[in-house]
């Protein structure tokens, strides 16, 4: 079965960067699809593959 959510460590290993990559983008909205369930960050893959796919991971949001 293919998983539907990344945790932190997952997307690092998935992006091929660092887990503190990661913790430092989690929470501005530069990685889509975060939420935290209880202390754990999860990551939707979809999400996170269309961002990918359209060259748009880890730019700065626009929050104008």
């Amino acid at each position: 079965m293919e998983k539907e959510f990344f945790n932190t460590q997952e997307l690092a290993e998935y992006l091929s960067v660092s887990k503190k990559t990661i913790e430092k983008h989690r929470g501005t909205g530069r990685i889509p699809g975060g939420c935290k369930v209880g202390h754990i960050w999860r990551f939707r893959k979809n999400e996170v593959e269309k961002r990918l796919l359209s060259g748009q991971l880890l730019l700065p949001v626009d929050k104008g």
